[in-house]
């Protein structure tokens, strides 16, 4: 494309990034790791590569560009789903990965939604899973709310919520873990965030793709009879240079229409949230089993409810007017296209 480095060269930008921003603290090894998942497929090279979706995201939706600008998740793949617990305790689905938050035209997030479901799903064509998405935001925009998965979205439970094997094997293997310090920077707000569970230990976590080389640890402990966990990992600025706006990311997980939990807190040092079995980031493989029309619109909800958190629903329904699951889809296959193509060229 045009005015774009080559992929390795801004792979190698992003990465002399993280090195400068944690330097002993980076992870060289899951740097690596990282490699060897985005060699695996098209969709685990989109995963981790958002810095390149931010450099070409203007060029690759030109029709896109100049629609109302909104605070966005910027990374809403289909891989950035998780489960969570509110303050009243109500498990809730939705976006649980706000690293990326910019401001940003509103349907990019759409666009990278439909472009990841697209290289993970042979069954739905492109035109189907736009109209789905569309069907999905515009429920959103018209009824912006948590979902929260209690008397509604029971399905959403069924599917994702653990089983009691899933529990003991979460927990097993969070005790069975090398115990590990993390530095200062993270150690701090763990230990605040864990009083009062004894024995507290620490333990070094690998999980996810994008963020992987960042610094990531989990205190653990019993507290009044029962086992909890939190995790912080270190905290990058968003890929989104030009959209990039202090404290945009908190402010989105916290947003009027989120059902939070309390706390989980994005600062410029560090990501801090609880663990659990149902408090955790889906794993791909659970979501793909359940890859269809439904999930499409209910992702496509929570991403509007997002977008509607700071009241730009007026804009955005004006632009809606002229964006129709063609384009969508369009602009969702050249993103598609374009990723395999350089996924291939990399690999390569």
């Amino acid at each position: 494309m045009t005015g774009l480095p080559t992929f390795d060269a801004a792979n190698a930008a992003y990465e002399a990034t993280l090195h400068e921003r944690f330097g002993p603290a980076l992870v060289a090894k899951d740097l690596l790791h990282k490699r060897k998942r985005m060699q695996g497929s098209a969709f685990a090279f989109l995963r981790g590569s958002c810095f390149r979706w931010a450099e070409a995201a203007t060029e690759l939706c030109p029709d896109f560009a100049g629609c109302a600008v909104v605070g966005s998740v910027g990374d809403a793949h289909a891989g950035n789903f998780g489960l969570w617990r509110d303050a009243r305790a109500r498990l809730v689905w939705g976006v649980n990965d706000f690293d990326e938050a910019a401001r940003l035209p509103w349907p990019f997030d759409l666009v990278r939604l439909a472009a990841s479901l697209a290289l993970v799903h042979d069954d739905m064509k492109l035109g189907e899973i736009a109209q789905a998405a569309l069907e999905g935001y515009d429920q959103g925009l018209a009824a912006p709310e948590p979902l929260v998965l209690e008397g509604d979205h029971i399905w959403l439970r069924r599917a994702f919520s653990a089983s009691a094997r899933e529990r003991r094997k979460f927990w097993k293997a969070l005790s069975d873990a090398p115990e590990d310090g993390p530095p200062v920077a993270l150690a701090d707000p763990l230990r605040t965030v864990s009083a009062g569970a004894e024995p507290l230990r620490f333990t070094a976590r690998r999980a996810g793709i994008g963020s992987l080389g960042r610094p990531r640890y989990v205190a653990s402990g019993c507290w009044r009879g029962g086992q909890l966990a939190w995790e912080a990992k270190g905290a990058m600025p968003s890929c989104f240079v030009a959209g990039r706006e202090d404290g945009l990311a908190q402010a989105l997980a916290h947003g009027r229409f989120r059902a939070p939990e309390p706390s989980l807190s994005y600062t410029d040092k560090f990501v801090l949230r609880r663990l659990a079995p149902d408090s955790r980031k889906l794993r791909f493989e659970e979501l793909r089993k359940q890859i269809g029309r439904r999930l499409v619109t209910q992702m496509a909800r929570d991403i509007a409810a997002i977008h509607a958190s700071r009241g730009d629903v007026p804009a955005i329904t004006r632009d809606r007017e002229h964006i129709g699951a063609k384009g969508l889809a369009v602009a969702a296959r050249r993103v598609a296209e374009w990723t395999t193509h350089e996924w291939k060229d990399w690999r390569g």
